[in-house]
């Protein structure tokens, strides 16, 4: 098939979760096995390179823009279950030439032999979980990792041929003050990321860090977590990035794929253990149960369709976390529904007027005020969406 051949199929996604660790940091609400074994990790393959090949008959007619290998630690896998996976990959499916391929990774597990192979196999972008550069903080947050690890993998990254490279951090941790997330960003961006995200930590349940608390962690205040972001921000704008997604910021041209197709509402297929998908007018998650995984049972949970209303209500609340927010219009075309002209309901009106939404013609965006309040915000458009959607 040529390249144009390949370039007229419709263009999806795809997500595959790789649920290990090689310890579980106190904080993390996702889906991972801490300490695995060798044979385990390669028992879970086997058995997702076979629904990958069973996926892969039934999506003949796509052609894939983009993989994202998330986990959990992707770089823990032994590296032939990664070549199995790359294999099996590009024998299923018609992956474009320029697909971006994400290779999530820890510092203390991607050594340059590691990485060398994943950029062999096809990788070309990778988004490092640094968090911070503060050995305090990162202690507090049970990392293994120091920031010397991560720039010896940012080194060893660009030495094997990965120049696209991501690190994400995180604010309103244990110890931090607005000094130490400052100092933190001015390293990062010393090396030159071509992306940066940074996250705010939140208490999940069922973790240590929600069984401890807010008070007892000691950590900083919401007042204090605001300034936090909005310094953070200033900082890493004036060092030439982009804030183009409430979390996000690239060089120019270097948003993430990935992310840029889950929030405008675009297609994925999710692979693996806790992963999520969306196909068509389809929504879809799988549950952790990793024993029904191994066993070939279909462990497909929370699945449900959509109207083409509610998908146009969906792609709205997903696009306004970007910092172009949505057009009204080109959503109602590309779903064959009138949506309600949300620029001139009175709910939203006293947002305007605060400077926290901005509504020019049928666009309507967050401000990045607006972002530390968006919650509040998005919950007012959602009411108004869903009594549109009935």
């Amino acid at each position: 098939m040529t390249t144009i051949e390949m370039e007229k199929k419709k263009t999806v996604g795809i997500y595959i979760h790789i649920p290990f660790c090689k310890s579980k940091c106190p904080y993390c609400d996702f889906c991972s096995f801490p300490r695995p074994t060798e044979s385990f990790m390669t028992d879970y393959v086997s058995e997702l390179c076979r629904r990958m090949e069973k996926e892969a008959a039934r999506y003949a007619h796509v052609a894939v823009d983009s993989i994202y290998f998330g986990g959990g630690t992707p770089t823990l896998l032994p590296l032939a279950c990664a070549d199995a996976l790359m294999q099996t990959l590009g024998k299923g499916f018609c992956i474009l030439p320029h697909a971006e391929i994400t290779l999530e990774c820890n510092p203390a597990t991607a050594d340059e032999q590691t990485l060398k192979t994943w950029r062999s196999l096809g990788v070309n972008r990778l988004s490092m979980g640094a968090q911070s550069a503060q050995p305090c903080e990162l202690k507090a947050l049970g990392r293994l990792h120091t920031w010397e690890d991560v720039c010896r993998t940012v080194d060893a990254a660009r030495r094997v041929g990965i120049d696209n490279i991501n690190l994400d951090f995180m604010m309103g941790i244990p110890q931090q003050t607005v000094l130490s997330l400052t100092d933190t960003l001015k390293k990062a961006i010393s090396l030159e990321p071509q992306h940066l995200s940074a996250y705010c930590l939140s208490l999940e349940e069922g973790t240590p860090y929600h069984r401890r608390g807010a008070t007892a962690l000691g950590l900083p205040d919401e007042d204090q977590v605001a300034e936090m972001y909005l310094s953070s921000a200033q900082v890493i704008q004036e060092a030439g990035y982009e804030h183009y997604e409430i979390s996000n910021f690239c060089r120019p041209g270097y948003e993430s794929r990935h992310n840029l197709n889950t929030w405008q509402g675009g297609e994925y297929l999710g692979l693996g253990v806790a992963a999520h998908g969306h196909m068509g007018l389809t929504r879809y998650g799988n549950s952790r149960d990793m024993e029904a995984f191994l066993r070939g049972e279909d462990i497909t949970v929370d699945a449900y369709d959509m109207t083409a209303a509610q998908a146009a209500a969906e792609a709205v609340m997903l696009g306004l976390r970007l910092s172009r927010g949505i057009s009204l219009k080109h959503i109602s075309q590309r779903f064959g529904v009138n949506l309600p002209h949300l620029e001139g309901d009175d709910r939203l009106r006293p947002y305007v007027q605060r400077g926290l939404l901005r509504c020019e013609g049928d666009r309507i965006s967050l401000t990045r005020e607006g972002w530390l309040v968006s919650n509040a915000i998005l919950s007012d458009i959602w009411e108004i969406l869903d009594e549109f959607c009935g």
